[in-house]
């Protein structure tokens, strides 16, 4: 910001160079022309006139942008300062968070090894489930705390409901409390969760959700092909290794019926905001994902009209622009924009697929076969 303010300053004395230059060459004319013999004088006080004002003027205004140009950086310099603060004191908070939730679990790790007697099965699960809910990474407060309200996650999912088929079987991979199954069952489709945190499956439930606890693969492998209407997954695909992804995808489009959505929301790793905010926020996220390296992945799988959707930007975050009527503001402001643009890109997007149609030959038979809609329509 500071090498912007100097380059447009170091414009501006260019100018001004320029114009003497000009009135300079103004007066050798005059004086070669003989009017400064006849009239000298005269036009001699008049340039001396016109270059005191024009040299006031330019100095003027240079005084001026260079106070409007220091106290607006500075504007943003203290907008940028608070910023960090605020993030390295919730970071803190993080940390301390974590390392007493993971004293705890290492706690009850060494007392179920130590555990010499033989416990009923009853003793001992209840000893888990309270390993389970204590974990700094699969604690429901955690998410409440750093993700929102179980309203505002679902008030942010709301707008990816009707790109799934009316009165459909969908799938939430990652449903976490069930935000989005909420949404999915009061919108009359038929929707199922799928987490491994208790915890979080707990709080779906006790809401009515239906949801197990299953690992993405496994669940998915025991589905028969064309078995579902849509696949949903919010804030999860980060925390899989690329293999891992790579075969959660291409089982998706197995079960998938033709025209079915697969739709994968993630942290947007072109938001400098989202990847210090959100993304580092967790420490189980693998690698971010870039849009495009989504892109081809699920046209890569056989997904076709592949597109992606990005959220809104984070405006309040954004740096102010200059008042466009102050001198220089519009080279300002183009070069706030860009960084508006680095810094605060939208901090989610999500990657749409549909499947395809089977393809079909004289005399051959759909290999999808038909199936039932529930409500008992017939997909044709």
């Amino acid at each position: 910001m500071i090498r912007v303010i100097e380059d447009l300053v170091e414009k501006r004395k260019t100018r001004q160079n320029e114009l003497k230059a000009r009135l300079d060459e103004l007066a050798a004319a005059l004086e070669k022309r003989g009017f400064l013999k006849r009239n000298g004088k005269n036009i001699q006080e008049s340039l001396s006139r016109v270059r005191a004002a024009l040299t006031e003027y330019v100095t003027a205004q240079d005084r001026e942008w260079d106070a409007y140009s220091n106290n607006h950086a500075s504007s943003i310099f203290k907008s940028l300062q608070w910023k960090i603060e605020k993030l390295e004191s919730e970071y803190s908070n993080l940390k301390t968070l974590l390392i007493h939730f993971a004293q705890l679990e290492n706690k009850l790790d060494r007392l179920l090894e130590s555990f010499d007697l033989r416990p009923t099965p009853e003793a001992a699960d209840e000893l888990y489930a309270v390993k389970e809910q204590l974990s700094p990474f699969q604690y429901a407060d955690f998410e409440r705390r750093f993700r929102g309200s179980h309203e505002e996650v679902a008030g942010r999912l709301a707008r990816y409901v009707p790109l799934f088929i009316a009165g459909g079987e969908v799938l939430d991979i990652g449903c976490g409390r069930g935000e989005f199954l909420s949404l999915l069952h009061n919108s009359g489709r038929h929707p199922l969760g799928l987490d491994l945190s208790d915890s979080m499956l707990e709080e779906a439930r006790a809401r009515g959700l239906a949801c197990v606890k299953a690992d993405a693969i496994d669940f998915l492998k025991a589905r028969p092909d064309a078995s579902l209407d849509g696949i949903f997954s919010s804030q999860v695909i980060e925390h899989f290794e690329p293999g891992y992804l790579r075969r959660v995808v291409a089982e998706c489009f197995r079960v998938l019926r033709p025209g079915a959505v697969l739709l994968l929301e993630t942290i947007n790793p072109l938001s400098l905001f989202a990847l210090s905010r959100i993304y580092f926020l967790d420490p189980t996220h693998q690698r971010p994902l870039h849009p495009e390296y989504m892109r081809y992945l699920l046209e890569n799988s056989g997904f076709a009209a592949v597109e992606i959707l990005y959220g809104s930007d984070p405006g309040e975050e954004k740096l102010a622009e200059a008042d466009p009527t102050a001198p220089q503001a519009l080279p300002f402001n183009q070069n706030v924009d860009r960084l508006n643009r680095l810094l605060f890109s939208p901090s989610e997007y999500a990657v749409k697929g549909l499947k395809p149609p089977a393809p079909k030959g004289p005399g051959r038979r759909d290999p999808q076969g038909p199936s039932s809609r529930p409500g008992g329509a017939v997909r044709p």
